[in-house]
């Protein structure tokens, strides 16, 4: 299949090659339902699992668990995974069922399964669930388009749960399960609006800079992780030394972790720790969660078209595989990337937060290719490319401009022409004045301000 795909790629026209291709997905689908490599086949297998439980859980829940695991299993299947990664015991933290009519139920104002019934709890000052209460209990119709076959039709429905998910969290401590309703309807408004005009944003690792012919400006992804990032970082040392003090075994005399299968002794301490630590976790998901959806919310105020380069955050993850020598030190250079700042500040959860929004306020969110657009280069000035090492934080414009290197490349994206292949020259020249105030202003008052800016080359003063 790879090698039929691989000359598809170069001759996408062969109708021998595409007719190859066919027939050997269709041989392989074959194969699959011949031994039972399907989705159906997942719910046949979870059956005898429930009888085992007694038929405790309901057929609609452990089917859609089966599914859960037909997906994963389907990813390695298909070349999209490496592997499979099985849930521990105590790990599942979310089930749900298929309809609202068995298992797990919404019923005025209960979550019911068999005889147990508890009334849903709903925090008086929640404005946005209360709402979404009132249209549930009176049935509010609504209406929403089907397009099938070319034909598009209006279809009209009413609020309603199609199923409920348990979730559970251990918050602080305790183990807490919240019902999260799955609901046919539109959410509720908050009342945001899009501004008008092109934003061109650039997505760092750490930080995002922002061009709109209303605002400049470059802020820290998160900022408020910062501190819990550091309590995280020192309890994992703890952990670390009290796991080597209680299972010395275990480890060679470098300190390097012996291979092949182990027995680990975790001390009280250690398990705390633990506790602790998946404590500080939970935190900075909500804190970043919170300020990234604040960031959003903010950008959307300066335009309704917005312009990003592609990145594949997925990437910069992982490490280097060629081994370096430093030529100073004469020792190996670190294969260590950028896991460790993306897994704080998570640009690609902020890129898919910003563009959920635009798009259901009716805004564009384009993403241009980097390769192709080279924001990070190109001098709308002189009109060419000039690659830049990454420690060059400033564009030099003439002798006596310079611009900050994200912000530039993020004028350069706001201007971006219709295909998103690269800058228009012509508007770059009509805008950049506007730009430049802007971008001098916003420069002087993270200074002033004493901002400290990730790999932004601005430096404060004492």
């Amino acid at each position: 299949m790879k090698a039929v795909s691989k000359k598809l790629e170069k001759d996408e026209q062969n109708k021998a090659l595409i007719k190859d291709k066919k027939q050997i997905k269709d041989d392989l689908k074959t194969l699959r339902e011949k031994y039972h490599l399907t989705e159906y086949s997942s719910h046949v297998w979870v059956k005898p699992i429930r009888e085992h439980f007694g038929n405790r859980v309901n057929s609609a829940v452990a089917q859609k668990i089966a599914t859960r695991a037909w997906n994963t299993f389907s990813r390695k299947l298909f070349g999209k995974a490496k592997k499979v990664r099985f849930i521990r015991k105590d790990e599942m933290d979310s089930f749900e069922g298929k309809t609202n009519k068995t298992g797990w139920r919404y019923i005025d104002g209960n979550i019911v399964y068999k005889d147990l019934q508890s009334p849903l709890i709903v925090r008086k000052k929640d404005q946005y669930a209360l709402e979404i209460i009132r249209h549930l209990k009176m049935k509010t119709e609504f209406s929403y388009k089907v397009t099938s076959e070319g034909d598009t039709k209006t279809v009209q429905d009413f609020y309603h749960v199609k199923y409920v998910r348990i979730v559970k969290k251990e918050i602080r401590g305790k183990v807490r399960l919240f019902a999260d309703l799955v609901i046919a309807g539109y959410p509720p408004s908050k009342n945001r609006k899009l501004g008008k005009g092109k934003v061109g944003l650039d997505i760092g690792i750490s930080t995002v800079a922002v061009s709109a012919l209303t605002k400049v400006s470059l802020v820290n992804l998160a900022e408020q992780v910062k501190e819990i990032s550091r309590e995280i970082t020192l309890t994992q040392r703890k952990m670390d030394r009290s796991k080597r003090t209680t299972n010395p075994q275990n480890f060679h005399f470098d300190g390097t972790i012996k291979k092949g299968k182990k027995y680990w002794v975790f001390s009280p301490r250690y398990k705390k720790l633990r506790a602790k630590l998946k404590e500080f976790h939970r935190k900075q998901v909500v804190i970043r969660t919170v300020s990234h959806r604040t960031l959003a919310n903010r950008l959307l105020e300066l335009g309704d078209t917005f312009y990003i380069e592609t990145m594949n955050f997925k990437a910069l993850q992982k490490r280097k595989k060629e081994t370096e020598v430093s030529v100073k030190t004469g020792k190996y250079k670190r294969k260590k990337r950028f896991g460790k700042s993306l897994g704080h500040r998570a640009p690609a959860m902020f890129v898919s937060i910003l563009e959920e929004k635009v798009k259901r306020l009716g805004g564009s969110f384009i993403k241009v290719n980097t390769h192709k657009f080279k924001a990070s280069q190109y001098c709308h000035v002189r009109d060419n490319y000039i690659k830049k090492a990454l420690s060059q934080c400033w564009h030099q414009i003439d002798e006596n401009t310079k611009i900050q290197r994200d912000l530039y490349s993020a004028f350069l994206l706001m201007n971006s022409n219709a295909s998103g292949t690269k800058a228009n020259r012509k508007r770059c020249h009509e805008t950049f004045p506007i730009f430049q105030n802007q971008h001098d202003f916003a420069i002087k008052e993270i200074i002033s301000q004493k901002k400290m800016i990730f790999n932004s080359g601005i430096i404060l003063n004492n």
